[in-house]
């Protein structure tokens, strides 16, 4: 899917990202066309964010939808792309 290149991309130019996180119907193993993925970090540039979704999904050919938290505490079936190196 160029997940990598995502990640790799994100990394490079976000700021302070502790963790990506993969949720919804591609977190439960199910290819709908639709990726949610969760940012946790401190001072996310949204504007790039915005630019990023529009560049990935032309790249993949899926909607990709971003969400910026400070933390991820869910029950809900989710793919840790990326943890911070402590």
């Amino acid at each position: 899917l160029g997940l990598e290149d995502m990640v790799e991309t994100v990394l490079s130019r976000m700021g302070y990202v502790k963790q990506i996180i993969i949720v919804g119907d591609y977190a439960k193993g199910i290819d709908s066309g639709n990726i949610e993925v969760f940012l946790i970090g401190d001072n996310l540039d949204m504007e790039y964010i915005s630019q990023l979704e529009n560049k990935i999904e032309k790249l993949i050919k899926r909607k990709v939808s971003f969400y910026l938290a400070n933390k991820f505490i869910s029950d809900q079936p989710h793919i840790v792309l990326f943890n911070e190196k402590k």
